[in-house]
């Protein structure tokens, strides 16, 4: 669907503001009335805080320090919870009046290109800030889809975003941002410890009072807009916000006939699309319907002979509560045995050997899957088989997804819409773990703070208490992305003071080039050269060219005026037959040493070599005034000097380059071995402007190798390079679908 965000409506133009502003002024209400003691909580112990700080102060200017710092926030909590408070309404107001704050004190919203100009405690205050913004939204994500839902149709907007609205966390964070403002002279290790406290102490009481705006729209009798097609919101990530429940149940009774799904509010229903005039329009990749993937399953199915399916006068088919508890029972024995996922084979060996254990006697009927429960398990067996193939997961953490093979086998018998729903609790956190570790590798830190430790902690978790509550997925989810904020603003940060030095230095090789491109250039296209006009050039006012090539381009007046002076001077020695000519050398010369001096004088070249230059072109100029050369460059008369060539196949645009490079763009990942045969994971962050050198750098932002395309594709012809992950993926829920639909359709 279009996003229509950034298109203003003009329906209704002069109606919408009031209903807007009666609503956003009510909404204020509760952040008015609740906040400021959630404010004189957070003072009561920023306080504490800084009393302990300054107690363990080890010099008496820190223990100074942090009195007055207490002593100056005692002074201003008032003016702080008033700005703060009327900063806030200000953000209501002129959302209500139709102008949108899009600017934010966060980290996210700093320009890129202006990183390397801001301060570093500016830097780590902008982190701070986007590290509480993110965590909240993540914790209210549903409530702020709720009011986003709300508040975009009184504004002509189909939902309003998190970011936009002026009663979320960025909105809130700003606000304080600017409260604080005022207090300069406050350290930013001080002003840490003040956000840290007004994360806990305020962002972590919101969800009543977003609880309470959302009764008021319903008071106010507002209409939410309807759900875009595809979004779905899980509600069991937020922390005291009411109405938390698990998540759609949907399994299969005996007879192996469809449970009808369970109601829930933590899956928001997908409204189907309109009935038109057109044809039915394919799935897209990962998002296939369950009936659709068992008919294709069916369609190429072979007997199994351990699991075949039994008339039900030959076999008890069991119900699909059973089915769970014996793969719970079986999750424990497999997996204390081996910690490697099992075939679609080994699982059904696995599972009819515990239907044998669980038969009651001889003489009972043999006991059989149904036939909606067996299709499950093998569509998620060879799901399952599609994620452990995935070249983006590292190998030791391919192990640990692969603990939640039975998890999810689990989760598909509760909830059908695991294969077509690609904003699926489930599949959001397999997503988020493969997009986390994608630049992982073996040597790195494996301790429970570490990311394999994030991951193995979440494993386990589902692994030991996943029964029937989906939940445990969207608050797992909510968890690792708290964790992955910080440290994914660091690598931010790090990567780009990468590309800055990258192109930096591609600009520095680019200027030299260039330089000795155009001084090969003229030096070629003249008859002959004395020896000391190429020593000048090609020694001392090349230099000069690049450092006007630096200062502006090649359009820049210094570098036009710097190449006006090469073709000048080799003018100049070239002899002169005509009157005229003589004439205007005679005229030029005073000037064009004058320029000379100046360009050298301006880099600090050596000015003994500028001297003895200087008289040899005297005599030079002198010869060619007589018209004749002087004798010794008589003699070199003939000699050529070419520019330097790039070579057909790496100009740019003329090369081929091999298939795996043509999907090589920023944000792809590579795998190289290394000259010990280890293997690390980077990521290309920058190509310079001719496509040809290729900066990398790994999971942290920290600056990898700079390879040229055809170092990178000699690498790859040898297998010593492999890219595991293009720009253009899906991600690997819905690989793994895709993979699966193609599979079973051939």
């Amino acid at each position: 669907m279009t996003d229509v965000w950034d298109k203003p409506s003009e329906l209704n133009r002069a109606e919408r503001p009031t209903a807007a502003e009666a609503f956003l002024s009510a909404c204020q209400g509760p952040f008015q009335r609740d906040i400021p003691p959630l404010l004189d909580g957070m003072f009561e112990k920023l306080d504490d805080a800084l009393y302990d700080l300054a107690d363990k102060a080890g010099s008496d200017r820190l223990y100074s320090h942090y009195f007055d710092a207490l002593r100056m926030f005692r002074k201003h909590s008032r003016n702080i919870k008033t700005i703060f408070l009327r900063q806030l309404q200000r953000s209501g107001e002129l959302t209500a009046s139709g102008l949108f704050q899009t600017e934010s004190t966060s980290f996210d919203n700093h320009s890129i290109d202006n990183f390397a100009l801001v301060e570093d405690a500016e830097l780590e205050k902008s982190l701070a800030v986007s590290n509480l913004v993110s965590k909240a939204e993540n914790r209210y994500r549903r409530e702020l889809h709720e009011l986003g839902r709300y508040l975009g149709p009184l504004l002509g907007r189909l939902e309003m975003p998190a970011a936009f609205n002026p009663l979320g966390p960025t909105a809130i964070c700003d606000a304080f941002s600017a409260a604080l403002q005022p207090l300069q002279d406050i350290d930013l290790p001080i002003k840490l410890v003040v956000y840290k406290l007004f994360d806990k102490h305020v962002m972590d009481h919101l969800g009543e009072i977003y609880a309470q705006c959302l009764r008021l729209a319903v008071a106010y009798g507002l209409t939410p807009a309807e759900p875009l097609p595809g979004r779905v919101i899980s509600g069991g990530a937020s922390r005291g916000a009411p109405g938390s429940e698990s998540g759609t149940e949907s399994g299969t009774e005996s007879g192996g006939a469809r449970q009808a799904p369970a109601t829930s509010d933590e899956v928001i229903a997908l409204r189907p699309p309109r009935a038109g005039t057109q044809g039915p329009v394919p799935p897209a990749p990962g998002h296939v319907p369950f009936d659709r993937l068992r008919s294709l399953l069916n369609a190429g199915r072979e007997p199994s002979p351990v699991t075949s399916r039994a008339s039900p006068g030959e076999a008890v088919v069991i119900q699909t509560s059973d089915l769970m508890a014996i793969l719970s029972r079986l999750q424990e024995t497999t997996w204390s045995a081996r910690p490697t996922p099992l075939s679609a084979t080994e699982l059904r060996e696995h599972l009819a050997g515990a239907l044998l254990s669980d038969e009651p006697g001889a003489g009972s009927r043999r006991r059989s899957l149904g036939e909606v429960d067996e299709d499950t398990l093998e569509l998620v067996t060879l799901l399952f088989e599609s994620i452990i193939q995935a070249a983006d997961l590292p190998d030791p953490i391919k192990v640990l997804v692969g603990r939640l093979q039975i998890p999810l086998v689990k989760v598909a018998l509760l909830d059908k819409t695991l294969f077509d729903h690609r904003n699926h609790p489930v599949r959001r956190l397999l997503n988020r773990i493969a997009d986390a570790a994608v630049g992982w590798t073996d040597d790195e830190d494996r301790s429970p703070g570490s990311l394999y430790g994030q991951i193995e902690h979440i494993v386990e978790r589902i692994v030991g208490d996943f029964d029937r509550d989906l939940a445990i997925f969207s608050d797992l989810d909510a968890e690792l992305a708290d964790y992955l904020v910080q440290e994914a603003a660091r690598a931010r940060l790090l990567e780009e003071k990468v590309r800055t030095i990258a192109t930096e230095r591609d600009r520095i090789a680019t200027a030299r080039l260039r330089a000795q491109a155009v001084i090969g250039e003229r030096l070629g296209s003249v008859p002959w050269v004395p020896p000391i006009v190429e020593s000048l050039l090609t020694e001392g006012w090349r230099e000069v060219l690049y450092s006007a090539y630096l200062v502006g381009g090649e359009q820049g007046k210094k570098w036009l005026k710097a190449v006006d002076v090469v073709d000048r001077l080799l003018w100049s020695v070239q002899p002169k037959v005509d009157p005229q000519d003589r004439r205007d050398l005679l005229r030029g010369i005073p000037d064009l040493l004058r320029t000379l001096r100046a360009g050298l004088a301006a880099i600090d070249f050596d000015q003994r070599l500028v001297a003895r230059w200087f008289r040899e072109l005297q005599a030079l100029h002198l010869s060619a005034l007589r018209g004749t050369a002087a004798a010794q460059g008589a003699a070199e008369a003939r000699i050529s000097f070419g520019a330097p060539r790039l070579r057909p196949e790496a100009a740019p645009g003329t090369a081929k380059a091999p298939e795996p490079l043509r999907r090589l763009v920023p944000g792809c990942w590579v795998e190289l071995v290394r000259d010990d045969s280890r293997r690390v994971r980077l990521k290309l962050a920058w190509v310079s402007a001719d496509g040809q050198r290729l900066q990398f750098v790994d999971r942290q932002g920290y600056e990898g190798p700079e390879l040229t395309r055809d170092n990178l594709a000699t690498l790859l012809e040898y297998g010593l390079a492999d890219i595991v992950r293009s720009e253009d993926d899906l991600p690997l829920m819905d690989r793994a679908v895709a993979s699966l639909t193609s599979n079973l359709s051939h």
